[in-house]
């Protein structure tokens, strides 16, 4: 019945969701991909995130080739987002006709943007940032970017006074947020934790950006964060770890929350997580603007759909991390990604030891966890720790010119207050 492999692909995507993709794969695999396309789309996320490439290569590409822009588009992005896939003149002409064709539709942006990363495969960096743009300018047209609002949050959360986190007796977990920009090695280094025997990975959970929202209805972020009581926090406490529960399976204390943007929400973390640590990831701006701005995010992060947005929220982002930094400095270590990846013996044994944990083996060869990972860069940590991201940006400078000045004001203000890494 239509209902039933409907309802087993809408369980099949909850389970990814919560970091299970073998019970995905469990719940499409006697489903038709042909009559049900979001079926063939599962098994590929599923297979990518168990590092099984071909296979999702072979899903994506099927997608790729249906009739329907909806699902082809879909099917093109994944794709090229796999990061190991390979592209031929045949591959080329297909998108050339999809993106020059008489329908002029919501997936074209999507369909730029897979062009985009041919071209760049090719070696060929201006023409991937036209049709980059192309995209992009297409993605900020359907979903712009509230930049005031963005303003509005950071200007706020720049008020909150300096406290003390108090440890609770009843909370014996030993959380670490790893935070940065999205793009900017965060997975690299949740790998490298989830390796160690005794810490269990979560995913990007939403919890803390909800709560937030929460706050900023009440009465204003930073005023209620501040005047709160402690049964908000414990309540707060409570729903966040029956969250985090299911995904806790090594018996330790340690588990890992890698969502990017809780960088927004330390004071708030330290409120209901007093034992917090935070491992604060920070790449080059013009690396980092470039590898965001060549990607897609199905939710939220519209501000990546623009340069000048981009641009707009690393400034927010290094006023409220320097605010963050002064407030609490013995919760949060700085890590570099350059490094990070040109000395990950020290810089590893570094981490290890703020976070209280011992200098296991595995850390130190992350791409041997066969762990599911459910994000864009699950291809790139299973690899070992390498220096090919570093400079990554420069061949797109021609592209970036207009903006080269203010990012490199970026990078000024990013080494005057974390040092040059």
């Amino acid at each position: 019945m239509p209902m039933d492999a409907e309802q087993s692909i809408a369980e099949g995507f909850k389970a990814l969701s919560a970091g299970r993709p073998e019970a995905a794969l469990e719940a499409v695999n006697v489903i038709d991909a042909d009559s049900y396309p979001r079926a063939g789309l599962l098994a590929g996320h599923a297979y990518k995130a168990l590092g099984q490439h071909a296979a999702a290569e072979a899903a994506y590409r099927a997608l790729a080739e249906r009739p329907d822009r909806r699902h082809s588009a879909t099917g093109w992005w994944s794709l090229v987002g796999l990061k190991t896939a390979q592209f031929s003149a045949a591959d080329a002409a297909r998108l050339d006709n999809l993106i020059n064709g008489d329908e002029q539709d919501g997936y074209l942006g999507l369909l730029h943007m897979a062009r985009a990363e041919l071209w760049h495969q090719a070696g060929m960096p201006d023409m991937a940032f036209a049709h980059l743009k192309a995209g992009n300018d297409l993605v900020a047209a359907a979903r712009p970017f509230n930049g005031e609002a963005y303003r509005t949050l950071v200007d706020e959360l720049l008020t909150v006074e300096p406290f003390t986190p108090d440890s609770r007796s009843d909370s014996a977990q030993q959380p670490i947020f790893i935070v940065g920009q999205p793009r900017s090695g965060t997975t690299l280094v949740e790998q490298i934790l989830a390796s160690h025997p005794e810490v269990d990975a979560t995913d990007e959970l939403s919890f803390m950006g909800h709560r937030g929202a929460d706050l900023q209805r009440e009465g204003g972020y930073a005023a209620v964060l501040q005047s709160s009581t402690e049964d908000r926090w414990s309540t707060y406490q409570k729903q966040y770890l029956e969250i985090v529960a299911p995904y806790c399976h090594k018996g330790g204390a340690y588990f890992l929350d890698k969502t990017p943007e809780n960088f927004l929400h330390i004071a708030l973390i330290l409120k209901m997580l007093p034992n917090a640590r935070f491992v604060h990831v920070i790449r080059d701006p013009l690396d980092n603007i470039v590898s965001q701005y060549r990607h897609f995010f199905p939710e939220s992060r519209e501000y990546s759909s623009s340069i000048g947005g981009l641009v707009f929220y690393w400034q927010g982002y290094l006023m409220l991390m320097r605010h963050w930094s002064t407030l609490f400095p013995n919760q949060i270590y700085h890590l570099h990604y350059a490094s990070l990846v040109n000395n990950p013996e020290g810089d590893i044994t570094s981490v290890l030891e703020f976070c209280g944990l011992s200098a296991a083996p595995e850390c130190f060869v992350p791409h041997k966890n066969e762990r599911p990972v459910m994000t864009p860069s699950a291809a790139q940590v299973r690899q070992p720790i390498n220096t090919a991201g570093m400079g990554s940006g420069l061949a797109y400078g021609g592209g970036l010119k207009d903006w080269l000045k203010e990012i490199g004001k970026l990078k000024e203000a990013s080494v005057s207050l974390f040092g040059k890494g």
